[in-house]
């Protein structure tokens, strides 16, 4: 899309405009990192842009606000006018745009410094607050006031918590105490933004620096209460040394940046203090917490507006993360694959090492590693190579007198069971005298 920017910045150029990248783009360029997208900002009217890019497929939903989408086949490039923003009162567009001629006003109206640069097609950055530098020393602060700027949007509040742990970055002052002024506008912003934002911010490389600010400024209270009631929360176990809310984030940060498996990971052990009690010996004990932890997930997930595959995958691990034992047979790990598929068990694992990591250190994490091997072997097995595994199917046991129904149903699933614990007979004859056991 590089290219393509550059592209694009020249065609403006030469019909009389002046074009510079922005943003995001530019903040990766300097970090030597490669840009996931492009963004261009223009003195070209969106009249003007739709003009010069005829010839070229282009999106308008945006030009209300003065973007026009250029439609590649690698993605889209947005092409905005200058321009500066009046008030928003639905904390996500401002309520009018006025265009102008200077890129200083346009960089002027974004959320961080570190946002807020542009670069020419000759390598040359506009930098006129301080984005580079704040870079360099590791600073988050916005452009201009940070009362304003998260007043005008909420959603900033996750935006920079999502940036600081994407870059190590350490929050100004002054954007530190906007956020807890206004952490209830969360409150107000969609579900969906929210979603989008949030999950963003588990897919960084440290997500765990950016939770611990969520913490701290009051705002997992706001978003996830349930997730706050585990700040600070004692195991009383001899094995968990650390609070349960530390124990998440490092299971967290200990897990590939992966979606699914960074939500099971963040909210394994979410139920414990609900269903902590102390037992006549006086032990204490999480009974079921696997169990209650994966409802009180599928809520919050709901409740983010999340997608129904998304929930049940998830809800998966954590009902399934306590069910691995010292000793397991092929057998049990063949049903295991089978119950939470080949991706998910995969992903379980990495899970009960991270926890294993995180409770013990490496030595408890070597039989979960090695349970992995076992796994990863046993899923190159043929009856795991195609969801449907069996050597014969429904109709082959209605020749023999199944009738349609719920019988037929169970005589399949008990095929797939036998042939689970016995792969070596998932043979079509085989099969069918197995099954006329059971008819009789």
């Amino acid at each position: 899309m590089r290219k393509r920017a550059l592209e694009a910045i020249k065609k403006l150029e030469d019909a009389g405009f002046e074009a510079y990248m922005v943003g995001g783009s530019v903040r990766d360029e300097l970090l030597g990192e490669t840009p996931l997208d492009y963004d261009l900002t223009t003195s070209a009217h969106p009249e003007e842009i739709q003009e010069v890019f005829q010839e070229e497929k282009t999106l308008d939903v945006g030009k209300k606000y003065g973007t026009i989408s250029l439609v590649y086949p690698e993605g889209n490039l947005e092409v905005t006018t200058f321009r500066r923003d009046g008030d928003y009162q639905d904390f996500r567009h401002p309520d009018q745009v006025d265009f102008t001629e200077n890129l200083k006003e346009d960089l002027k109206r974004r959320d961080f410094t570190i946002n807020a640069m542009a670069m020419d097609r000759e390598g040359k950055i506009y930098d006129y607050f301080g984005g580079r530098e704040d870079l360099e020393v590791g600073f988050l602060q916005t452009v201009g006031p940070a009362q304003d700027r998260i007043q005008e949007d909420g959603l900033r509040i996750l935006r920079a918590f999502r940036m600081a742990s994407r870059f190590h970055l350490d929050l100004d002052l002054g954007l530190r105490e906007a956020i807890e002024d206004h952490r209830d506008l969360l409150k107000k912003i969609s579900k969906d933004r929210i979603r989008e934002e949030f999950f963003k911010l588990l897919l960084t490389e440290d997500p765990a620096y950016g939770l611990y600010l969520m913490e701290e400024t009051g705002v997992l209270k706001v978003l996830f209460p349930s997730l706050f009631q585990t700040v600070g929360f004692d195991q009383k176990n001899p094995f968990h040394s650390q609070a349960l809310f530390d124990h998440l984030l490092c299971v967290l940060n200990q897990t590939p940046e992966d979606l699914i498996l960074r939500l099971a990971a963040l909210f394994h052990d979410i139920a414990k203090p609900q269903t902590l009690i102390k037992t006549e010996d006086g032990h204490y004990h999480f009974y079921g917490h696997d169990k209650e932890g994966a409802v009180l997930v599928g809520e919050i997930l709901q409740d983010l507006r999340a997608s129904k595959d998304l929930i049940k995958r998830v809800q998966a691990l954590v009902e399934n993360h306590m069910s691995v034992q010292r000793e397991m047979t092929d057998k049990a790990l063949r049903r295991q694959i089978r119950r939470l598929g080949r991706e998910d068990v995969l992903r379980l694992y990495d899970l009960l090492w991270a926890d294993a990591f995180c409770t013990g250190g490496l030595r408890a994490s070597r039989m979960i590693a090695e349970r992995k091997h076992r796994v990863e072997a046993l899923l190159e097995e043929p009856i795991f190579q195609k969801k449907n595994f069996l050597a014969i199917n429904g109709k082959d046991l209605m020749a023999i007198g199944f009738q349609e129904g719920r019988a037929l149903g169970e005589a399949l699933k008990a095929c797939e069971a036998y042939v689970l614990d016995h792969p070596e007979r998932n043979q079509r004859d085989l099969l069918l005298n197995y099954a006329k056991k059971m008819k009789n």
